[in-house]
């Protein structure tokens, strides 16, 4: 069941499962469930709304899921929007930072559904 895919890291949770691949099963379901939802909302919060507090919160919540299924780029950009909209300041590079998100995760979302399967 390995995914084999270069923006995609399994390490820590094939770590922290002792290589239990029905639980690394579970928890990729988990994520991309969490992280589908999650990114429409701070996407829209980002795009339409511009409330710094709320693209705060909202990045801050997805940190946790992308900090344990790991795709190059979209957790270190989760801690830039974080920490930019904490700072209430740069809105272009929050932008910036989500496209590159939006771009990894969607190239790295058929790998994860088919491992989860």
């Amino acid at each position: 069941m390995p995914i084999q895919h270069p923006l995609i890291d399994l390490s820590y949770i094939s770590e922290i499962s002792g290589g239990d691949e029905g639980y690394i099963r579970e928890v990729i379901g988990i994520f991309v469930d969490t992280m589908a939802t999650g990114m429409l909302k701070l996407s829209d919060l980002i795009r339409n709304n511009g409330d710094f507090e709320d693209i705060h919160k909202q990045a801050h919540f997805l940190k946790s899921s992308a900090g344990i299924i790991k795709i190059t780029g979209v957790y270190d950009s989760l801690v830039k929007i974080d920490g930019l909209a904490k700072q209430r300041t740069g809105l272009d590079e929050i932008k910036q930072s989500l496209n590159l998100i939006i771009t990894n995760y969607n190239e790295a979302l058929p790998f994860l559904i088919a491992g989860r399967a």
